[in-house]
């Protein structure tokens, strides 16, 4: 069951903190929220794990229900109070509760035991929704969320939805309700100043709360004004206060128009890094206060406005703190290569609901996927089902069924999506191709969003990582991966396999820094493709951090960036300026001549050694040359040859950067050719920067 929420006579006893555990014969304690894994007990062993908490539980909760509440818990648990079996449940990502009223006894300590098992041998990890984590490193075990046992009246909301539009102020509100005697509800909604913009006041006749009201002119979430708005639902019988529960929520839309991807009606650029939840000392996504401040911080630095959560769901303090920072985020659902077996049909409808329960308001979810370069095993009835949740349950936000697309996996031969969604893992020389191969005219126009791409695995000092860690890899560095063969991943036998080549010249710091300043070039290239080219809405760069799994990230084993802010952010900014190279046309023609409809084409011819000119050269342009029958006018040349020259010297790059291209908003086909050059200058960017 979902767990009840109200803020009037409610109590609570947090259940975080020590308890007993044991595992495979090793018996100690275990600190709650966390995982074993990270606590020294065994790491690729599945379960049975049994905690045991004793607590006190006040005489005076007799009069109320009590419920059993976990945020999150990996994955599948059956629990008892004093020995009575009180429920059990499957799902690693969101919250969830029993009822445990009868089994409690008041007044008196109570024992808690839980029996917990981990995706492994008895839940097939690829029928488990674990995401891609176990691929990473390992699936991770226990309650790494918060837990409590709650005292609430007999009226509490559980099941809140909010919807709310942007472009016309209306926000819908479905709720839940327990009640033995609630026959009326009101509705408030507050701006950000806290001041009441909206009321709504109206008898019960079921048990949900069906509501919709509308805030005239109301003022947008953007990542430069994360604003929110305050939603108070209450339950009254006969002028008496029951149930009070309030969320926050945001006015935002994602959209598009055709290939224009556009955010609260104006053009933007989404520029996302890859996170996949790998936080090396906890071993699940659930990083403090701090650290995911630092996190957007630093991302932000680099030029990126958007986090990819890869395949999990963090806690929920990672969505309050982006909607805080205005940081954009896509959440894509933890459906990775999936055993789609009767189990997971039934399963996953379940766990996405759960998941959309709690998350859904947050406005800095613009976009969702339902997964990740699915194949064939996930048919259209299964997506189509889960897609139906999905939008029934989220406003304002654009989404995909298979992030990589369906027809790059062999999945579906259409797809639920509202943009073009592609991973593109290649070698530099074949990017260009891939983005042409896969354009597709027939298809109706919309914005084209690379969910992950762009990657470039640098070298990784294993010297310095172990002197980080008191002279020692640590484990994850040195464990093959129970998932991927050696021969696929072979980062535990590094120092062993370095050892046996020659000397090399280089040390390992050398390699670092070479091999750093080769992603950081294959990177530019790649993204400067990216943002020069109509269409394209917006990317994904993998990853955020490195892990035991690849070291093509933002961020070093030690958390330091590996690039410069000021130089990546060149080429990751919202709007930048790119002197683009055009392609020019010789005639072939036997007698050499141009072609027929010579006022309306480009001839172009080698330059001279007159014509060679430092500037003209440091962009790769050549001067337009005259066409054989014509004899050109020497003062018009002169002009053009001068103006030629100003605008080289005027955005000549400096040495060691050039100038770069970002999304393009408008191609402004400047008079190049009044100059005498072949190319065009392009002004990218956000319309509303230009």
């Amino acid at each position: 069951m979902r767990p009840w929420h109200n803020l009037i006579e409610t109590e609570s006893l947090s259940l975080d903190g020590e308890w007993e555990f044991s595992l495979a014969g090793q018996t100690g304690r275990i600190q709650i929220p966390g995982v074993w894994e990270a606590q020294g007990y065994p790491r690729r062993v599945d379960g049975p794990a049994i905690f045991r908490r004793r607590v006190h539980v006040p005489a005076e909760w007799g009069s109320r229900r009590i419920q059993l509440q976990f945020d999150a818990l990996s994955y599948h648990v059956e629990a008892r109070v004093n020995g009575v079996p009180v429920g059990e449940h499957a799902g690693l990502w969101s919250a969830f509760a029993f009822d445990v009223k009868a089994a409690i006894r008041l007044g008196q300590e109570n024992l808690i035991e839980l029996t917990v098992y981990k995706p492994g041998d008895r839940f097939p990890m690829r029928e488990s929704l674990a995401g891609f984590l176990p691929d990473v490193c390992i699936p991770f075990g226990g309650l790494w969320q918060s837990a409590r046992l709650m005292a609430l009246p007999h009226t509490a909301f559980s099941d809140v939805w909010l919807l709310p539009d942007a472009e016309t102020g209306r926000v819908r509100i479905d709720a839940a309700f327990h009640s033995l005697s609630s026959r009326d509800a009101a509705i408030r909604l507050f701006d950000p100043n806290g001041n009441g913009v909206a009321q709504w006041r109206g008898p019960l006749e079921s048990e949900r709360l069906q509501a919709e009201l509308s805030v005239p002119a109301p003022r947008l979430w953007s990542p430069s004004d994360p604003v929110r708005y305050t939603a108070d639902l209450r339950l009254e019988s006969e002028g008496q206060l029951q149930a009070v529960v309030r969320r926050q929520f945001g006015f935002r839309t994602l959209s598009h128009q055709g290939e224009q991807l556009c955010f609260n009606g104006d053009p933007v650029s989404l520029r996302g890094v890859l996170n996949w939840g790998w936080y090396p000392q906890i071993l699940c996504p659930a990083p403090d206060e701090a650290a995911i401040r630092d996190e957007f911080r630093r991302v932000r630095a680099l030029g990126y406005n958007l986090v990819k959560l890869c395949l999990y769901v963090p806690s929920p303090l990672y969505f309050e703190i982006a909607d805080e920072e205005g940081m954009f985020l896509w959440l894509e659902l933890p459906m990775w290569l999936p055993e789609v077996t009767p189990r997971l049909r039934q399963q996953a409808p379940l766990e996405y609901a759960d998941i959309l329960a709690q998350v859904h308001h947050h406005p800095s979810v613009v976009i969702y996927s339902l997964g990740c370069e699915l194949g064939e095993d996930a048919d259209a009835n299964f997506l189509g089902q889960l897609n139906g949740i999905l939008r029934s349950r989220t406003s304002g936000i654009l989404a995909c069924d298979n992030s990589g697309s369906g027809e790059a996996y062999g999945g579906l031969a259409f797809d639920y999506a509202d943009f073009n969604d592609y991973h593109f893992y290649c070698d530099l020389h074949y990017f260009m191709p891939l983005v042409d191969h896969f354009s597709r005219d027939w298809r109706p126009p919309r914005p084209w969003i690379f969910g992950e791409f762009c990657d470039s695995d640098d070298f990784r000092d294993a010297d310095e990582v172990a002197a980080a860690y008191g002279g020692s890899l640590p484990w994850w560095l040195t464990e093959k991966n129970p998932i991927h063969p050696l021969e696929k991943l072979a980062y535990v036998e590094q120092v062993q396999r370095m050892a046996q080549l020659v000397d090399l010249g280089f040390s390992g710091q050398d390699l670092q820094r070479i091999s750093r300043q080769q992603s950081f070039a294959i990177r530019q290239a790649i993204l400067e493709k990216v943002r020069g080219r109509d269409g394209m809405g917006g990317y994904v760069v993998t990853s955020i951090r490195d892990t035991p799994l690849a070291t093509s990230s933002m961020f070093d084993d030690l958390g330091r960036a590996k690039v410069d802010a000021e130089a990546f952010r060149a080429f990751n900014a919202d709007s930048v300026l790119l002197l683009e190279q055009g392609r020019a046309r010789r005639s072939l023609q036997p007698d050499g001549r141009p072609p027929r409809r010579l006022p309306d084409c480009a001839v172009a011819h080698r330059p001279t050694a007159r014509q060679r000119q430092p500037g003209v050269a440091a962009f790769g342009l050549i001067r337009r040359g005259a066409c054989q029958r014509q004899q050109p006018r020497r003062r018009a040349a002169a002009r053009r040859d001068a103006a030629r020259d100003r605008l080289v010297r005027l955005h000549r790059p400096r040495a060691g950067w050039n100038l770069c291209p970002v999304r393009p908003v408008r191609s402004h086909p400047q008079s190049l050719a009044a100059l005498g050059l072949s190319g065009r200058l392009v002004l990218a960017g956000c319309a509303g920067l230009l």
